[in-house]
């Protein structure tokens, strides 16, 4: 399926996409559809080739609109994508936007995408476990070089989402995001947890427009807001949170001579857990450090018993403060990556 100017193949709700070429379509290989608001349901993504897609550049003529990729998930679940070859697309390899849960990503090889290799943002439940990651993001890690911009942007970029009970996870088995078993090598960064404080349902920082939390039926677009978001529960039910993650069991590998030229340690090679400085908007309760104290130390978000090589650095709370080695990484009072080795 090839040279379309949208995407190769639509996917709907009890549909197997297996053993096919998605190739150099002009905005995805796959993307998905439906005719009115409401989720899309048991899908198989498994053993296709994704190569090339994004011809057309959509995120430069709708300025960076998030409409491209290898492919794209929106509002599913119950979803297994494995065993495929996601590669050279011109966006990132695998994106899952908005209010997906109980997903598995396994034994897929995602290599040379330009942008994130797999990319889990506002949603819930997953399990990432046992892909090849290989030189991700250099493309997009250039751009951020070049405009002296220091955002850990990583080839498993995790975006407001985690682990939640209240979210169904029967597939995967435990209401988690593990990433575990994959091999991650020579990416612009490897793995990043991150958390807008200026994102939440109700915000109009929220890029998804008319979307809300999935975690409690009463945390609406009317509930969240000014003058009600500030007392509970919705002061923590109008957040996609980025909450009960570990990443553990995996193999980071990093070689200067494989990634961008003179990028460490500034740049490359980072691991990260942080959130912006609230500002917006005006009647926010998660202004300040609010966010970044949370992702970093409140919200169950664990590394461990990883194993790594070449020259790591970290980054908690904030972009602003200096990189961490393995060494302050491990240490109080962030207490990371205990039984990894480096």
């Amino acid at each position: 399926m090839q040279h379309s100017g949208g995407a190769g193949v639509f996917i709907g709700s009890d549909n197997l996409v297996r053993n096919n070429c998605l190739k150099e379509n002009g905005q995805y290989g796959f993307s998905m559809y439906k005719a009115t608001k409401g989720e899309l349901h048991d899908i198989t993504l498994d053993g296709n080739e994704i190569v090339g897609n994004n011809t057309d550049d959509w995120e430069t003529k709708l300025d960076q609109c998030g409409c491209t990729g290898g492919g794209k998930f929106w509002d599913a679940h119950t979803v297994r994508v494995t065993g495929n070859y996601v590669h050279d697309n011109k966006s990132v390899g695998l994106w899952a936007d908005t209010n997906n849960y109980d997903f598995l990503f396994e034994g897929n090889w995602i290599e040379a995408n330009d942008a994130q290799a797999i990319f889990y943002e506002i949603s819930y439940n997953a399990i990432i476990h046992n892909n090849v990651i290989r030189g991700n993001l250099l493309k997009g890690g250039a751009t951020r070089i070049a405009d002296a911009d220091n955002f850990p942007d990583a080839a498993i970029y995790i975006s407001e989402s985690g682990g939640d009970a209240r979210v169904p996870s029967a597939m995967i088995g435990g209401p988690v995001l593990d990433i575990s078993g994959n091999l991650i090598q020579d990416n612009y960064n490897g793995i990043t947890l991150w958390e807008n404080a200026d994102r939440f349902c109700g915000s109009p920082a929220n890029s998804s427009e008319g979307y809300c939390t999935l975690v409690n039926p009463n945390a609406t677009l009317s509930t969240c807001a000014a003058g009600t978001i500030n007392t509970a529960p919705y002061l923590d039910d109008c957040r996609w949170k980025t909450q009960n993650v570990r990443v553990h069991n995996n193999d980071l590998r990093t070689n200067p001579a494989n990634v961008l030229a003179n990028c460490f340690p500034d740049y490359c090679g980072h691991n990260a857990v942080l959130s912006n400085w609230g500002t917006y908007p005006d009647w926010s309760p998660y202004k300040q450090n609010v966010i970044q104290q949370n992702i970093t130390f409140k919200q169950n978000n664990l590394f461990a018993q990883n194993h790594y090589t070449g020259s790591w650095r970290f980054m908690a709370r904030d972009t602003g403060l200096d990189l961490l080695t393995p060494t302050e990484w491990q240490a109080a009072p962030y207490g990371q990556d205990a039984g990894s080795t480096f």
